[in-house]
């Protein structure tokens, strides 16, 4: 596993929890931004728990590299379903960026980690 790997891997890991804990704890601001995205506020937890599948998987990666290869191809899945969500409904583009910049950031750790 590369450094640049390693850094993603973290920042990935980081994002990830913490966006999870908003997604348990439902603020209304996040509730209002599902609504106009189109996704139902009970599937948060759903979307929480499958991020922290994801970092979990990242942080296992760190000693079982394929695993962590998988659960980034996970995350990559799951981000490029959020940048659509946000296109499909037109949202702008300061909303839309934080799940493509991970998107990619996911992309680019996958890239890294399998890149001997």
């Amino acid at each position: 596993m590369s450094n640049i790997s390693k850094v993603l891997a973290v920042i990935l890991i980081v994002v990830c929890i913490g966006s999870a804990l908003m997604d348990f704890r439902k603020p209304a601001k996040l509730v209002e931004e599902m609504k106009k995205l189109k996704v139902p506020a009970e599937r948060l937890p759903l979307l929480g728990a499958i991020k922290i599948l994801g970092a979990a998987g990242i942080a296992i990666g760190f000693q079982r590299v394929r695993l962590g290869e998988l659960a980034g191809a996970g995350l990559c899945l799951y981000f490029a379903v959020a940048t659509l969500t946000h296109t499909r409904v037109k949202d702008t583009v300061k909303d839309t960026a934080p799940a493509f910049i991970l998107f990619v950031m996911s992309v680019l750790y996958v890239l890294t980690s399998v890149a001997k």
